[in-house]
């Protein structure tokens, strides 16, 4: 993670975006079983749905990106969400699928077929949980599912998830700002958690071409960047204010990064290196900050930090370095027909002029004269650019707020990778020698 970034998603605080706001609760509302609720999803629901059908869909999307420091102790601990077991969280994932779903009646018939699944689960964790304070004896006891329509099925779960996700996306295909959500919800958690490691046994998944560095390349190449950003604008009011460009930014930064650290990534072949495990925790990391911010979390810090200013400060200064440099490469002859003429006046002046006094008399008229022209050039200049002062301000806060949630990986980088990071506009993250595993 960047210096200017904060803690991950996992009872910690990801920084959201300064400018990002909050979802705004309309004023009209309806009564629903006793309770009032708005009578419109906030901004972020269906990004948020469909971020939650890739967990349900996937298991290995359900691992909690941060390993609570000390490991949890089921003894002395109560659980929070990314502590749950595997079947507990699955529950749990059903119960925040039953409260998103609310918002459009439409679906409830294919939400019913998954959480008839879950309730399934969710009665054969109750019936183990029975056991909890009974003797090591009684507790050792297997609980016995029924067999038939009455048990668990993790293959009639996935066949419900998949009719949910056909039904999502006729429901909002004369909607496109709720399809765009929905589909950047897939497509954020396809970034974030699709990449892997390959799993070393009889069935070794480094035949899989998700547990390959070419498919973490893939995921950020341009053409797959163009589509979620694509999303991210189609999504529209869908997403909370100015999001879709603090994320769009954010993605950019881990192009970038990927592109200056490949060798570290990589080792021969098509083949994850010793550094690869770090790359992908980060990503995590990454992706729950991304949601965070897409679904505007209360909870997140609004506001750009210290270390987020300085990297926004230092790209207005790169920026206004390449501006001049590339205004002297096209303007160059001029330049130097404006030096030749000015050297040349000097040069008479200084040649047909005798005594001190009459030297520096003319060497001030002719300064006057100069600088009353670059006064008024530099006076046309400033009124013609004079409009770009407020763009940039808002270019600024918008990379501060883009540094704000961007986690990056905590590798070393060489002289060199620097120096290309420096040029790219990606600050490489601030390690803590004695804290970051390296």
């Amino acid at each position: 993670m960047s210096e200017s970034t904060s803690e991950g998603p996992s009872g910690t605080t990801s920084g959201s975006a300064a400018g990002t706001q909050n979802p705004v609760v309309p004023v009209v509302s309806i009564i629903e079983n006793g309770t009032i609720r708005p009578a419109v999803a906030p901004p972020g629901s269906v990004f948020s749905l469909g971020w939650l059908m890739a967990e349900l869909f996937d298991p290995r999307r359900r691992v909690s990106v941060a390993v609570r420091q000390p490991p949890f102790n089921p003894v002395v601990q109560l659980p929070q969400v990314p502590d749950l077991s595997t079947d507990p969280q699955l529950v749990f994932l059903a119960a925040e699928l039953t409260e998103t779903v609310a918002w459009y009646p439409a679906l409830a018939g294919k939400t019913a077929r998954v959480t008839a699944e879950t309730d399934k689960l969710k009665a054969a964790i109750a019936a183990q949980d029975t056991a909890v304070g009974e003797t090591a004896a009684a507790a050792d006891r297997a609980v016995a599912q029924p067999a038939g329509e009455s048990a668990f099925s993790a293959a009639r779960l996935l066949t419900a998830v998949a009719e949910l996700n056909q039904a999502i996306l006729d429901e909002f295909a004369d909607a496109p700002e709720r399809l765009s959500a929905y589909q950047l919800g897939l497509a954020l958690s396809d970034v974030a958690w699709l990449p892997r490691l390959p799993v070393p046994g009889p069935a070794d998944s480094a035949a899989d071409p998700a547990a390959r560095p070419s498919a973490l390349f893939a995921l950020f190449s341009r053409t797959q960047m163009a589509a979620v950003k694509t999303l991210l604008t189609g999504a529209g009011t869908e997403l909370p204010g100015s999001a879709a460009a603090i994320v769009s930014g954010s993605l950019d930064n881990w192009a970038d990064w990927l592109n200056v650290h490949t060798a570290d990534i990589t080792a021969s072949g098509d083949a994850w290196s010793a550094k690869a495990g770090l790359v992908l925790d980060a990503l995590r990391v990454q992706g729950w900050v991304w949601r965070s911010v897409l679904i505007a979390d209360p909870d997140v810090s609004m506001t750009p930090s210290m270390g987020a200013w300085v990297q926004a400060g230092s790209s207005i200064i790169r920026a206004a370095r390449m501006m001049g440099s590339a205004v002297l490469r096209r303007f160059w002859p001029l330049v130097v027909i404006l030096l030749a003429a000015l050297g040349g006046l000097l040069y008479l002046v200084i040649a047909n002029l005798s005594g001190i006094s009459q030297v520096w008399a003319s060497l001030v008229t002719v300064f006057v004269l100069v600088g009353g022209g670059g006064f008024g050039l530099s006076s046309g200049v400033s009124q013609a650019f004079g409009g770009v002062g407020y763009e940039i301000w808002a270019a600024a806060k918008l990379d501060a707020s883009v540094w704000m949630v961007t986690w990056l990986p905590a590798l070393t980088a060489s002289t060199m990778q620097r120096v290309q990071l420096d040029g790219l506009g990606v600050a490489a993250p601030q390690i803590r020698k004695n804290l970051d595993p390296s």
